[in-house]
């Protein structure tokens, strides 16, 4: 019985991030729509675009797996507790640092984990793939690597505006132009108020 209810535990524990995401996104009004398959059955590195901090909670909703981010999250108010309990995979963006970090992503692949890299290193205004910025994929040798896309596209039942994906990306803008990015705050809250989203998962 003891060992019947450790099993049931540990089951809960690992169900724990996928449960909570899935509540996360119904708060934000988001609804999925997958296409294609999930690569499963071995442990897979998959490689995804970045729009915003809510690409997290919808990815994270329908793939059981640990992301990677780098170290400062773990610091961050809320989102790096939350982090932590995901069993996020924190690294340094240090080129000294650079084995030891695959080093780190090779054990968790040999132990089965799934892994979930955004490899542009940063957060998009979603209409295009910035340049590939992380080594990492050498952890991912002998592994399945499987390229994920995000896309929020539909508001309301119709297309999406540009202005009203910006409720939802959140991106340092380009640098030319003279417009600050939204306080992270701020745009959190905004989009806590927005009608449905419909957001594609394409694997």
């Amino acid at each position: 019985l003891l060992v019947a209810n450790v099993f049931r535990i540990r089951k809960l524990a690992r169900k724990f991030p996928e449960v909570f995401h899935e509540i996360i996104v119904k708060i934000f009004n988001i609804q999925y729509v997958i296409h294609g398959e999930r690569h499963e059955g071995t442990a897979t590195f998959y490689a995804a675009n970045h729009a915003t901090y809510l690409d997290v909670f919808v990815l994270g909703g329908k793939i059981e797996g640990s992301f990677i981010a780098k170290s400062e999250v773990s610091g961050w108010p809320v989102f790096g507790q939350l982090a932590r309990l995901q069993n996020t995979v924190f690294i340094e963006r240090r080129a000294q640092r650079a084995a030891a970090q695959v080093t780190v992503l090779r054990d968790q692949l040999a132990a089965g984990r799934n892994l979930i890299l955004f490899p542009e290193g940063t957060s998009t205004a979603g209409d295009y793939v910035a340049p590939f910025r992380s080594s990492l994929f050498r952890a991912a040798e002998g592994h399945v690597i499987q390229p994920v896309s995000v896309i929020y596209a539909d508001y309301d039942g119709k297309p999406m505006s540009r202005a009203q994906r910006d409720r939802y990306a959140w991106y340092l803008p380009d640098p030319n132009i003279a417009v600050p990015n939204t306080p992270f705050l701020k745009h959190f809250v905004s989009a806590l108020g927005l009608k449905r989203c419909t957001a594609h998962i394409v694997f």
